[in-house]
């Protein structure tokens, strides 16, 4: 017959032993001068501590459960390795708040900027570290880009969506026109046309997350993403920058200016390790190894390039200038970005572009 004992030592009570009744358990047998417990011992039950218990009465006792730490945001992140020490300026790689989200609360975005050249010091990007935990990114159809036969003109609006208006925190330029290589695009499961096998791509899959991958690893995925952008060839992809960006033949992949120079403004997106931030960078006059230099000094282990040139780099801060007024451009990235005060709200955008709204506080990922 077993019985249940409470242990209890200095007052408090430790937990429950298993102690056994009737006859006395047989002596200890001696075998080379060592004790040793008898085969027909019964066990001695061990006694279980409790991690975390009110003291008092074995039959009061309780667990106490702990909290669990808050989780902190993925922004700022840390500060960026700089390229090149000779054209390092004052505040390179330091990230300061873009976008706020309230007082006491980290913000949803941060900026830095990167001099990625080894030599030539008027070579810059900025950056801004997006918080993809708190925010989400969106994909709109300009009204005459990506071009295509098959895509419904009812759904290149070029506009954001009038129930996310009061919300857009930023607008961000796209990727390339059809013409310039054929780079597809889909959204919620409407391609523009087929897809470069060579590509790399921006995406949202249905979950939230967002992915930058060669598109090969999307390739017959459609039904997991809510879209897709291609781009060039991956600047980034697994940590490891593209090789072709060391060759000035091969560099091509990546566009240039009409007279044939490389070296231009471009943007691109980049992705932090754990997917949690979305980098974007905007670079005057820079060739893409420069580009991917930046996104790499950053933390993105992968990256891919956006459109480029003086007309078609945008990213844009909305918001209303004065209480009552129409959400509008606010404010630029970088100076002389050309842009229509009232664009992308009001005024349809020719060219796709991405959105960026705060999540839900439902939505949120913790």
């Amino acid at each position: 017959m077993m019985v249940q004992r409470a242990v209890i030592v200095g007052g408090v009570w430790l937990g429950v032993a298993a102690v056994g009744c009737g006859p006395a358990a047989p002596p200890l047998e001696a075998k080379g001068g060592v004790p040793t417990a008898s085969a027909k011992a019964p066990p001695v039950a061990s006694v279980v501590p409790v991690a975390s218990v009110s003291a008092g009465p074995a039959e009061t006792a309780e667990v106490v459960a702990e909290p669990a730490p808050p989780v902190p945001p993925p922004v700022p992140p840390p500060d960026a390795e700089v390229p090149f020490e000779r054209t390092k300026a004052e505040g390179d790689g330091k990230w300061s708040v873009y976008i706020g989200a309230g007082e006491g609360e980290p913000g949803l975005m941060y900026k830095t900027t990167v001099h990625p050249h080894p030599v030539n010091g008027f070579v810059y990007a900025a950056v801004v570290a997006i918080d993809l935990t708190r925010t989400e990114v969106r994909l709109v159809a300009g009204t005459d880009e990506p071009e295509s036969k098959t895509f419904p003109k009812e759904r290149r609006t070029g506009l954001v969506p009038k129930e996310r208006v009061d919300d857009v925190l930023v607008v961000m330029n796209g990727g390339f026109m059809a013409k310039h290589g054929k780079y597809s695009m889909m959204l919620d499961g409407e391609e523009m046309f087929e897809p470069r096998e060579d590509a790399c791509a921006v995406a949202r899959r249905k979950d939230g997350s967002m992915w930058i991958a060669p598109w090969i690893e999307m390739k017959g995925k459609n039904a997991e993403l809510e879209y897709y952008r291609q781009t060039p060839h991956c600047l980034i992809d697994k940590g490891v920058m593209h090789p072709d960006l060391d060759s000035e033949y091969k560099r091509r992949h990546w566009g240039g200016q009409d007279n044939g120079r490389k070296d231009t403004r471009r943007s691109a997106v980049g992705l932090s390790a754990d997917g949690k931030i979305l980098f974007y960078a905007l670079g005057e006059w820079v060739f893409p190894k420069d580009i991917a230099l930046v996104m790499k000094s950053v933390g993105a282990v992968s990256a891919a390039q956006l459109d480029i040139n003086w007309s078609y780099t945008r990213f844009l801060r909305m918001g209303r200038p004065s209480p009552g007024d129409a959400v509008q451009v606010v404010s630029t990235l970088v100076p002389k970005i050309e842009h229509s005060k009232k664009g992308y709200v009001e005024k349809a955008a020719t060219r796709d572009f991405f959105y960026v709204v705060p999540k839900k506080k439902a939505e949120a990922a913790p």
